[in-house]
């Protein structure tokens, strides 16, 4: 099938177009999720291992009950966490470290499933 060369250019209109609407949706948060009003730093995290908005949920349910975590927010079309923590109570390394501990699987294997690729 040969396709016309005229509708070549408005093929090419309408990906931009179509693109230029769907940016806003891959630029929310895939989670925001708040745990303690206190906490004025922010750490910004290059996450391997953040795809979805499952990993993103899980991601944050690993910082639950963490003293010191005031609030995660999840971009997973970046593979990035931007982390508002009391840096009195916790560092990035340690929000790393908690990030990079393997976790149990229900073999009662262990396996670590994110690694942080850098912090801003």
């Amino acid at each position: 099938m040969k396709l016309p060369k005229s509708l070549i250019p408005l093929l090419v209109v309408a990906a931009l177009f179509g693109g230029y609407l769907l940016r806003v949706p891959f630029t929310l948060p895939t989670t925001r999720t708040t745990f303690a009003p206190s906490g004025n730093n922010e750490a910004v995290f290059l996450v391997d291992g953040l795809k979805c908005k499952g990993t993103a949920n899980f991601f944050t349910s690993l910082y639950k009950n963490v003293p010191g975590i005031a609030a995660i927010e999840t971009y997973a079309t970046e593979h990035q966490a931007i982390f508002t923590y009391d840096p009195n109570v916790i560092s990035p390394d340690s929000i790393r470290a908690i990030m990079e501990a393997p976790i149990p699987l229900r073999d009662g294997s262990r396996r670590q499933v994110f690694a942080c690729q850098s912090i801003k």
